[in-house]
């Protein structure tokens, strides 16, 4: 082989070598930043506020300054589980409003998806610390 064909293989090699390098990168890159923009568009100082409207009167939080113990002619009359030890994340949270369950039917419908986002990740935000994750369950 010349070196001239030895040369010109070389920078072919070199060539398509730098270019995957880049689309490696560059897709990288936006997913990075479009996973850091997708979870900086929730508000979480409406969500705490959300979370006081709709969500505090039942479920206990001290970063929202809700008591939670539920009350007659309120969204919930018996009050719901305290958040004030448990780790609770955004999707969780999602999960739990939108289920049909213990007071929750009457919530969603109040609730628009801006709200929940915003609610969650105040949540997740507030009880990021906390000591024991949450589940779902039956009671």
């Amino acid at each position: 082989m010349s070196p001239r064909t030895r040369l010109a293989l070389f920078c072919a090699v070199a060539a398509t070598s730098l270019g995957s390098a880049a689309a490696v990168w560059a897709a990288t890159s936006s997913h990075s930043a479009a996973a850091t923009s997708s979870k900086s568009q929730y508000n979480i100082v409406a969500g705490k506020q959300d979370y006081r409207t709709y969500c505090g009167q039942c479920h206990a939080l001290a970063a929202a300054l809700a008591a939670g113990f539920g009350g007659v002619g309120k969204f919930g009359e018996d009050g719901g589980p305290s958040f004030d030890d448990l780790k609770v994340s955004a999707g969780l949270c999602i999960i739990a409003i939108t289920e049909q369950f213990g007071g929750h039917e009457v919530i969603v419908r109040k609730m628009n998806w801006t709200q929940i986002h915003d609610v969650s990740a105040f949540v997740q935000a507030a009880t990021i610390n906390h000591p024991i994750v949450a589940k779902i369950s039956d009671g």
